[in-house]
């Protein structure tokens, strides 16, 4: 039985009003599809909202649709029956989920919460399929997306038994602020994950997550201003990886 805390419980999304509904175009998933091909699939989209804390999908659900987010940030999660929560990785407007369950038809592998408001457009299980059997270029981008995460999840398995909770804040930064976009030398995180939900998303406890971020604080490698997290120097935080793990 999958545990759901009161903050997690499952509200039936609500309709989109607003009109801007034609950012799904710019989407990762449709990377390689002709404008056409895109175009043709406006009428057959659901456009959906949810509020912070609202499960979109839960743990076993049958659906096999796919949903591209295109505002907000989402957290891909599961609670043991002590509840206690394990953090697989955050989602930022242009991500995609639901692709595991489209490709083998089995029950949900994980929850999508919504750690802020969040506008999603979903793709029917039925478009889904067609997609599958008849878009080449939709697929190429799911294998390489797929490849990818299994790269990213090997990393993090690497991570979760091989270094100290520090690094592995060390390293999360750096994917964040990388994510973020950098000149190289500096990045902004924002909204940068709270201490809790980078704890979650490593494995740890809060207190330890927040001992690292004050020493890189002392160390003027980052900076705290409200939700934003400022990444100094880049290569610093590099170098603090590059000490323990062997490469940045």
């Amino acid at each position: 039985m999958t545990v759901i805390p009161p903050s997690a419980k499952r509200v039936a999304p609500a309709a989109l009003n607003t009109k801007a509904t034609e950012d799904y175009r710019s989407n990762r998933l449709f990377r390689h599809m002709a404008a056409g091909e895109v175009d043709g699939m406006a009428q057959r989209l659901e456009h959906l909202r949810y509020g912070k804390g609202q499960m979109i999908v839960q743990r076993h659900d049958q659906d096999q649709g796919i949903y591209l987010l295109l505002e907000g940030v989402l957290l891909a999660n599961q609670y043991a029956r002590s509840g206690r929560e394990v953090g697989y990785r955050r989602l930022n407007p242009g991500a995609y989920f639901g692709e595991i369950a489209a490709i083998d038809g089995l029950p949900r592998s994980v929850n999508i919460v919504a750690l802020e408001d969040a506008r999603i457009a979903r793709l029917p299980q039925r478009l889904v399929h067609e997609l599958i059997d008849s878009s080449p270029r939709f697929m190429r981008a799911l294998l390489e997306d797929m490849a990818a995460l299994t790269r990213s999840l090997t990393d993090r398995l690497f991570e979760l038994t091989a270094v100290s909770v520090a690094c592995r804040v060390d390293i999360e930064l750096l994917r964040m602020g990388s994510a973020a976009g950098t000149d190289g030398k500096s990045a902004i995180i924002n909204p940068c994950p709270t201490h809790a939900e980078l704890a979650v998303m490593l494995g740890s406890q809060r207190e330890p997550v927040t001992r690292e971020l004050n020493r890189l604080a002392s160390l003027d490698i980052v900076r705290q201003t409200g939700r934003s997290l400022h990444i100094l120097d880049m290569e610093a935080l590099a170098n603090e990886v590059e000490q323990i793990v062997g490469e940045p």
